[in-house]
């Protein structure tokens, strides 16, 4: 499977990617580079809303909560 063509320029990629988090790690791998690409959150709301979305929100639609 490609890699999302998204991946370098992901704000969720960029600002987690170095994260200690597995599930981060896990979300990467199994969103940006596996068959599940069609299923991001933050590609469909790019789609809808023509811009960005949050870089705390995640490729399922979640958001990682930065105040804890």
């Amino acid at each position: 499977m490609v890699e999302c063509s998204n991946l370098e320029k992901c704000g969720f990629v960029k600002k987690y990617k170095e994260s200690k988090s597995l599930a981060v790690k896990g979300f990467i791998n199994m969103y940006c580079k596996s068959e599940k690409q069609s299923e991001c959150e933050r590609k469909k709301y790019k789609q809808e809303h023509g811009v960005l979305p949050a870089d705390n929100m995640m490729p399922n639609g979640a958001f990682i909560n930065d105040n804890t």
